[in-house]
This record gives structure tokens, sequence and C-alpha cells, in this order.
């Protein structure tokens, strides 16, 4: 829902020879609580310009249509959670300290937008064409970024193509992990941040010794029958 701030009696932005880039972020702010209260259906271009307080015009000028106002929003969205993620690492704790860090940034970010983080990021996953393809290219940046802390975890220097690979899926794995445990934690909010990034770690701990026995398994020499 729209806060108090949001209704029509609030305050007037008021944006009258504000640069284009601040136009933008207040724009987008906008557009991001509408939509979250609205739905990208039911969100209307004359109510995010009345609460930007500029015209529909100007917001088609700048974006062009709805659906480019709403992915500029999504595309926006990422990136901060993606930059919160990141600096909430230290390059000097260890990898798992680092993987824990960020996932409990992560949970802190989907708290604080909680009213519309269910409802944009499903609906923007689910609508296909532009929304899908900027969601997904979230998503593969954060499995990237999950990726070189997992290998980080492992003791082993130099690993495998094959293995690479798995720790790959591993990531992917634990992004779609962490999507759900998000969804989940939001309803169930007795169990602490801090715990559900613990069962998230967990997961992704069993599935990096997965893929490191597959590895050993795999490297270990044949073993001949004394019979022959």
């Amino acid at each position: 829902m729209l806060s108090s701030n949001d209704s029509g009696t609030a305050r007037r932005a008021g944006t009258r020879g504000v640069p284009r880039p601040i136009r933008e972020a207040l724009i987008l702010d906008v557009a991001g609580r509408v939509f979250a209260a609205r739905g990208y259906h039911a969100a209307s271009m004359d109510e995010i310009a009345a609460h930007a307080d500029v015209t529909k015009p100007l917001i088609y000028a700048y974006f062009g249509s709805k659906e480019r106002l709403y992915v500029a929003y999504i595309e926006r969205a990422g990136q901060e959670m993606l930059a919160r993620m990141r600096a909430a690492t230290v390059p000097t704790a260890s990898a798992t300290e680092r993987l824990h860090a960020g996932v409990l940034e992560f949970l802190h970010f989907v708290d604080e937008r909680r009213d519309g983080w269910q409802g944009l990021y499903s609906e923007a996953a689910a609508r296909g064409g532009p929304l899908a393809k900027e969601v997904a290219s979230v998503r593969a940046e954060v499995a990237k970024m999950i990726k070189r802390l997992l290998m980080h975890s492992t003791s082993r220097g130099e690993v495998s193509a094959e293995t690479a690979a798995a720790l790959d899926g591993v990531a992917h794995a634990f992004v779609g992990a962490g999507e759900s445990l998000a969804n989940w934690w939001l309803a169930n909010p007795e169990l602490p941040a801090e715990r559900a990034a613990d069962l998230l770690i967990a997961l992704g701990r069993a599935g990096v010794q997965q893929a490191m026995d597959t590895a050993s398994t795999q490297a270990r020499p044949a073993r001949q029958d004394p019979t022959r």
C-alpha cells in the first residue's frame, strides 16, 4: 500500500528547475511505490505523474512507455541490491564470512521492500520480455558473485572445468533458493535474519561439498583387478 506520504494530499515534490537525473530518480521512487501498491496493470501513469509532481508527457519523454518505466525501476532496484551486497562484504574476511554478509544484506534489502518485493519481483519475472530479461540479468550477476565466493571457499587452489561448472550450478541453485527463502522469511519473521542466512549458507556448503567430492572420485585412478 502507498504510505500516507503518497496520498493525494501529500506534499508536492516541486521539480521545476531540478536537474533531469534527480527528477528521473524521483519519478522512479514514486513509480516503484505505485507499482508495488497497485501491480503493473492497475498502476496509473496519471497517478505516478501526480505523486511525482510532473506531467505525464514528461514521464513518457524520459522513459518512452509504462513498460520501460517499470524496467528502469527493476534495473535500478537490482543494481542497488547488488551494490549493497558487495559493499556488505569485507575483502579481508573469509569467503564464508563474505557470503554470509552478502546474504544477510540481501535479506535486509528484501525486508525494507517487503510491501513490493513479492509482487514486483514475481510479476516482473512472469511478464516476460524486457522485464524478465532484466530480472534474469540481475540473477546472473548475483550468481557470478556467489560462484566466486564458493570457489574461494574451497581448500583447493585450482579446480577442473567440470568442477567449476558444478560450482556454477550450485551458485545458480543458491540464488533460486535465496529468493524462495526470502519470500518464506517475509511470511515467517519469527526466524531471525541471521538464522535464515545460516540456513542458506548450509545449503551452499552442501552443494560445494558434493561438487568437490564428485571431482575427487573422478580424479582417483581406477583400481586394478588383482585376479587379472
